[in-house]
């Protein structure tokens, strides 16, 4: 079972933090320190490419949210017995160095804003992806769920802060226009680059 149908099959509660979202975070990174030393960039990581090893299911019990009276509620949640995971589907897999590389990667949601903005792309993308999966795994919630460019960019500002200058100036003639406002209003230098 994946990372993500296993999400999807207890209505998207989280992960608990520890163990679970802690080795799988761990695995997932040293998984591309390995695809990495080879040259290798995954290019399509998400929670459905990464399975379970094992699909047992163990009860866990644990305090949750506040109740009436300020107190703690128990509730018994089921976790995956075991926190070991295995990254899938290479076949998007491309070599750093190919100059054939696709100038779009990724599912929408795992996908790094160097990708939207067509400044090329490398290791750093599937690490980018990994983080976002890291937060859904603790959230139970995409941290990107948009299906739009313009809006995936503004998600990230929120999120992040604003884009570096230096990066939207490498953007292709166009590319970065068509999302963020580049003419500063005269004499205000401060809301250059802003997401419209």
């Amino acid at each position: 079972m994946s990372l993500y149908d296993f999400l999807k099959a207890h209505n998207y509660r989280p992960y608990p933090l520890y163990p679970h979202v802690h080795d799988f975070a761990r695995q997932l990174l040293e998984s591309l320190e390995f695809l990495h030393g080879m040259q290798l960039i995954h290019t399509d990581l998400k929670p459905e490419n990464i399975l379970l090893r094992d699909n047992a299911v163990v009860a866990k019990g644990g305090e949750v949210g506040g109740t009436e009276g300020g107190g703690r509620k128990k509730r018994v949640v089921e976790v995956p017995a075991s926190t070991q995971v295995k990254v899938i589907d290479f076949g998007g897999a491309t070599y750093d160095d190919d100059a054939r590389k696709s100038t779009t990667i990724n599912t929408r949601q795992y996908r790094g804003p160097e990708v939207i903005l067509e400044l090329g792309w490398s290791y750093p993308s599937d690490l980018w992806s990994a983080g976002c999966i890291v937060a859904e795994l603790y959230t139970g919630d995409v941290l990107f769920a948009t299906h739009n460019n313009m809006e995936h960019l503004a998600l990230i500002e929120r999120c992040l802060g604003p884009f570096p200058r230096e990066m939207l100036v490498r953007s292709p003639k166009g590319v970065a226009d068509k999302f963020f406002n580049l003419t500063p209003p005269e004499g205000k230098d401060g809301d250059w680059g802003r997401c419209r």
